[in-house]
């Protein structure tokens, strides 16, 4: 779900955003300022009817909810989710299985390593004789990855374990990760 951007005041429940709003106001804001700072901060972003399908109050009730279903109802919702397998919840399933088959994820040793890089986070996870290696570009800018000098993966086999694109490719060095994109690799001792 998304915030809900309501565009007016007296879509808003939260007794907190009301009273900035009527602070704001007093202070002689821009009354389309406000309702943007709103749109950001407001707790009620967070407090809308779970979005379950595309039917009138988004399938969360058959009366009146306590505060507005957010517009986008017809494109994100519970049953839209389910059925697209590139959704944020296929997403997670995905996560979990991993998680559930490779024990490096929930026992190997982290080591962050791209600690001042401006666009990405990086770690390393070791077990065993693997490494678990993931880079996550949080940007919409595309953003250089370069291996640092002290990680040796020499003598590794490496596996593209699950990635946000459906084209990622199988580590070869530095590389250019796209806007958002987030890639798992396995790397096995070769043997």
């Amino acid at each position: 779900m998304t915030n809900p951007k309501f565009n007016d005041i007296g879509q808003y429940r939260d007794v907190e955003s009301i009273n900035y709003y009527n602070i704001l106001k007093e202070a002689g804001k821009d009354e389309k300022e406000i309702i943007e700072i709103l749109q950001a901060k407001s707790r009620d972003n967070s407090r809308t009817p779970m979005q379950w399908e595309n039917t009138e109050h988004a399938g969360f009730t058959k009366g009146t909810p306590w505060i507005t279903v957010p517009d986008d109802v017809k494109n994100i919702n519970a049953e839209h989710a389910l059925m697209d397998q590139d959704s944020i919840f296929h997403h997670y399933q995905k996560l979990i299985f991993l998680r559930k088959k490779h024990d490096i994820i929930a026992y190997g040793d982290y080591q962050e390593i791209l600690g001042d890089h401006e666009a990405l986070f990086a770690y390393v996870r070791s077990h065993e004789d693997e490494k678990l290696l993931v880079i996550n570009n949080f940007y919409a800018n595309e953003a250089s990855f370069e291996m640092p000098k002290d990680i040796d993966l020499s003598g590794y086999k490496s596996e593209l374990l699950l990635s946000n694109y459906i084209d990622s490719k199988e580590i070869a060095g530095d590389f250019i990760l796209r806007p958002y994109e987030s890639v798992v690799y396995l790397l096995k001792k070769d043997e």
